[in-house]
């Protein structure tokens, strides 16, 4: 049994690939029955994908083409990534940093010394 899968795209993309990795195949979006292959995405759209899971593991993966650039592959671990509501944003939320925390940890403590106690 697939996987049911949204994917949220947190900005516009001029050229999107979605794949199912189990088959290597190009996936369709179930709610317009549109093969997700060099699609151009607007910013905050979904999509509503079926991937094939083995061992209760699927795997979705998705290209950005950018003119004179090899796409470089971004994979998700279905259903380890999944939000609660069984989506998937795009592209991944950054990291924080060490250096950003520390930062972050700097900025704390000057407004507690303004404030005061």
């Amino acid at each position: 049994m697939p996987y049911k899968v949204g994917i949220y795209f947190a900005k516009a993309y001029a050229s999107i690939t979605v794949k199912d990795w189990l088959s290597d195949s190009i996936c369709m979006d179930i709610l317009t029955d549109t093969e997700l292959k060099y699609v151009v995405v607007k910013k905050s759209a979904t999509f509503q994908v079926l991937i094939g899971q083995k061992n209760n593991v699927g795997e979705v993966i998705i290209d950005e083409a950018v003119a004179g650039a090899t796409p470089i592959p971004t994979s998700y671990k279905i259903p380890a990534e999944l939000d609660a509501t069984g989506t998937i944003t795009f592209p991944k939320p950054a990291a924080v940093s060490q250096s950003d925390i520390g930062k972050l940890t700097e900025e704390i403590e000057a407004i507690k010394q303004r404030i005061g106690p």
